[in-house]
């Protein structure tokens, strides 16, 4: 099912959950500039394992294992473009296999940050060229088209002009029959994670709803998720998705998540957020297919 129809026919979604983690929890090692994509390589089948769990655990949206499978990553490592053509080929077809016809299928990208390697999806620290965003997107949006993957989110987006230059420059360059939603990262304060107020956000993003009819809030803490509400998240003409991690801090330099989480606290904020006016809820880093359950039955 595409993903504005299935907005029509429910009021409210639950999207999945971790991947990364879940993948974690089966024993797969993602120390890697690769990430999850390093499972799409060596262990198909639990890619397959995790959206299957995700599935069973009532999601609706379930999302692509592609957040880090650009062409430049696997470029990258050395990769021919045919060995990425085939990672392609395996990542969609171990999602359509764990699926239902009821679900909706959202291609993940990730930003410009999540292929630097360096947690620089949590900060925004990076400024490139339109053009350099251009062609890191553009490469694997069109290698997921050929594969039948229509409707789109970029996520962890935490870079003013990174969104700019999705919104400007690359949506455009698809038909309407193509959906887009933005996803971001917001800091303690509920800005951008680069530093941008939240609320200059909100008042560019507003004017977009025609091509970006979904924006929302992931992999940030609750607390900031609530924070950038009350700076007008809710208050966008878009369907607002928010997807929190589970409250811990990601460290960069050894790639683990350090700190405290509250799993509970995030089935405990959905009927609060459904409240609110949002209409999609689930989790990203840290939380898991049993967290996606416990938001199923807290919200449906």
């Amino acid at each position: 099912m595409r993903l504005l129809n299935k907005i029509k026919q429910e009021n409210t979604l639950v999207l999945d959950g971790g991947l990364a983690t879940t993948l974690e929890g089966y024993g797969c090692d993602l120390n890697s500039s690769l990430w999850s994509s390093e499972v799409i390589i060596h262990e198909p089948h639990k890619v397959k394992q995790a959206h299957q769990a995700f599935t069973d655990a009532g999601a609706d949206i379930v999302l692509t294992s592609t957040y880090q499978a650009s062409f430049a990553t696997f470029e990258s490592i050395g990769m021919q473009t045919s060995e990425i053509e085939h990672l392609f080929d395996v990542a969609v077809e171990q999602i359509k296999s764990s699926v239902t016809d009821e679900q909706v299928i959202v291609g993940s990208l990730g930003p410009y940050g999540a292929y630097l390697s360096d947690g620089s999806e949590y900060t925004g620290a990076y400024e490139v060229s339109t053009e350099d965003y251009i062609d890191f997107h553009q490469a694997r949006i069109q290698a997921l088209i050929d594969r039948g993957i229509y409707d789109f989110v970029f996520e962890t987006v935490p870079n003013f002009n990174e969104i700019k230059a999705i919104v400007e420059h690359i949506i455009p360059q698809y038909s309407d029959d193509i959906t887009f939603w933005i996803s971001c990262t917001v800091n303690d304060e509920g800005n951008l994670s680069d530093g941008t107020e939240f609320e200059t956000v909100c008042q560019y993003i507003k004017e977009h709803e025609a091509r970006l009819p979904v924006f929302g809030v992931n992999c940030s803490k609750i607390e900031s998720v609530d924070k950038a509400i009350e700076k007008g998240l809710t208050a966008l003409p878009q369907v607002i998705a928010v997807y929190p991690n589970g409250g811990k801090t990601f460290d960069p330099v050894e790639k683990v998540w350090v700190g405290q989480g509250d799993h509970a606290l995030l089935a405990q904020k959905s009927k609060p957020w459904i409240s609110q006016g949002i209409q999609i809820v689930g989790g990203c880093c840290e939380t898991t297919p049993q967290d996606i359950q416990q938001i199923h039955q807290a919200i449906k």
